[in-house]
């Protein structure tokens, strides 16, 4: 099981340790738990009372001792479901904030897959239907590698679910190579092919321009300004047009 998942909703490594010997144990105690697990045992009431709080993790007392038992596997959606209430409470005061930086210009730079995935995730999280999206696509034979071609497959559904105006500019020499990967995510009305040569791997939307590097160590650099923004678009247009 990829365990990869659990910390990614907030678990560490030993809660979700204890979390999956509980589920195969069933009910018992904390012995069987330490014999299961090889987790120090000053550390295994840490662990199971922060589990308790996140609601995974309950005890009945039997004969005076507690027996330790996981909670339904459904419960990690409702722990879910309860991060998102928190943060939806805080949310109007964090778009605020971010409504305050948006007016000024900064610099970002983002460094392996995961991160730059993140970085696409976020920048069309919270958009409006008809807003235009551009791009001067990066090199389609990096496209090719199997976690960049899923990667994109769900960016162009997220664009599309969002209804976005998507505009992607590709090199005419990687028209066939495009077409045979993603035929059947992209509408045609949204990409052009130019034998025009431009710099590859540039997106821009709304006040922000990315630029981006899969090959070798992959990173991208974030940009947040209205006027840089505006120009990149102005020079998209112009080749989008001819």
């Amino acid at each position: 099981m990829d365990i990869e998942i659990f910390e990614d909703i907030g678990l560490t490594k030993r809660e979700i340790k204890v979390y999956l010997a509980l589920l195969e144990l069933g009910s018992t105690t904390i012995g069987s738990i330490l014999e299961k697990t090889q987790i120090p045992s000053s550390k295994i009431y840490e662990i199971i009372n922060r589990l308790k709080d996140k609601g995974l993790v309950s005890y009945v007392k039997i004969e005076n001792k507690r027996h330790y038992q996981a909670a339904d596997p459904d419960s990690i959606l409702t722990f879910l479901d309860e991060k998102r209430n928190k943060i939806s409470e805080v949310l109007p005061e964090l778009l605020a904030k971010q409504k305050l930086a948006k007016k000024k210009q900064s610099v970002e730079l983002y460094e392996g897959k995961k991160a730059i995935f993140n970085l696409f995730r976020n920048l069309i999280s919270n958009t409006k239907p008809g807003e235009i999206y551009q791009s001067f696509t990066p090199d389609i034979k990096e496209h090719s590698k199997p976690d960049l071609t899923t990667f994109y497959k769900n960016l162009q559904k997220r664009r599309a679910e969002k209804k976005l105006n998507v505009q992607l500019l590709i090199p005419s020499k990687d028209k066939e190579l495009f077409k045979q990967i993603y035929s059947k995510q992209v509408n045609p009305k949204s990409t052009k092919f130019t034998n025009f040569v431009f710099p590859q791997g540039i997106t821009i939307f709304r006040n922000t321009i990315i630029l981006l590097k899969w090959a070798g160590n992959p990173s991208a650099i974030k940009i947040e300004s209205g006027d840089m923004a505006e120009e990149f678009r102005s020079f998209f247009s112009e080749i989008w047009k001819i």
